[in-house]
């Protein structure tokens, strides 16, 4: 085994001790410096403030301001009106852009607003009208989605359909445009699923008879997976029965 090494021996005790010293040494200049530098930026600060005891910075800031028309004044005495006014059209630009993209910033948030408040207008009244006609409660959130792309308010409030072109699409009376009823009525005819079968209420014990995923085609499961899919679950739990 090697020779164990003796803590306390004066030749151990003499090198810990130099060690320690010397780490000590150095956080002491360390520390000798960060006290001058600091003293020395408080006497820079207490220069600075007695130099601007008594000033009026006010003053000062109209002589900067003076300055600058002097500098004007001084290109226009040398002739270099063209560059005068160039400075001046500059700023003018820059100052006219600002208000610019404050007015666009303020413009975008109101128009944004706007829609979403229209957005629920529509989807208040396309609600209305699916559910005064019987529609399937469950149905409503997807109803009203596939009807915000279809419809629009007019100058009076009203949810009216509106065609690829942007302008009104004619209901039945071959005056007015077609309305939310309307357009829900059709939708009954023509997605059968998003209301409830004729036949029956499909509620349990009422006798009536329930219509399960076999009585289904193929293409209609996925016609009410697609537009219908809180009605597509039900209908899922149904297909062992």
């Amino acid at each position: 085994m090697p020779d164990q090494i003796d803590l306390n021996s004066p030749e151990v005790q003499a090198a810990i001790q130099k060690a320690v010293d010397e780490q000590v040494q150095g956080l002491k200049a360390k520390n000798g410096e960060l006290i001058q530098t600091n003293k020395d930026l408080k006497d820079e600060l207490s220069g600075i403030k007695s130099q601007l005891d008594g000033v009026d910075l006010t003053a000062v800031k109209d002589l900067l301001n003076k300055a600058g028309q002097d500098e004007e004044s001084k290109l226009i005495a040398e002739g270099k009106i063209d560059e005068v006014i160039q400075k001046r059209t500059e700023k003018m630009r820059q100052d006219h852009e600002k208000q610019v993209n404050a007015l666009t910033e303020k413009a975008a948030k109101a128009e944004a607003y706007a829609n979403q408040f229209k957005q629920s207008v529509v989807k208040g009244q396309i609600a209305q009208a699916f559910s005064g006609i019987g529609g399937l409660a469950e149905a409503t959130d997807d109803v009203t989605a596939l009807a915000l792309s279809q419809f629009a308010l007019d100058e009076n409030g009203n949810a009216v359909m509106i065609g690829a072109d942007g302008e009104p699409i004619i209901g039945k009376d071959g005056t007015n445009p077609l309305s939310p009823k309307e357009w829900v009525e059709n939708l009954k005819e023509n997605k059968p699923y998003f209301f409830p079968r004729a036949n029956g209420t499909n509620a349990p014990g009422s006798g009536t008879t329930v219509k399960k995923w076999s009585d289904y085609s193929e293409l209609e499961r996925a016609a009410i997976a697609r537009d219908n899919p809180n009605q597509f679950q039900q209908l899922l739990k149904t297909k062992d029965n």
